[in-house]
């Protein structure tokens, strides 16, 4: 009877262990994906403003109103 419950408790701990073998890898290509998105929507954001154009124009306007 013991080494009967000893067995199943075997089988059932290398079937716990292979069914989470590849949660750790999920996580990490989850994170990946996360960051991928976010540096896209950042170069999208900043290639559409144009901070040289910007501060060209307000500094020619602080030089046109001195005279």
């Amino acid at each position: 009877m013991t080494r009967m419950f000893v067995a199943t408790k075997i089988r059932l701990q290398k079937a716990l262990e292979q069914r989470e073998l590849g949660q750790g890898t999920l996580e990490y290509l989850g994170i990946v994906i996360v960051a991928a998105i976010l540096v896209v929507a950042l170069v999208g954001a900043f290639n559409t403003f144009d901070l040289g154009t910007k501060i060209s124009t307000k500094l020619d306007e602080i030089g046109n109103a001195g005279g």
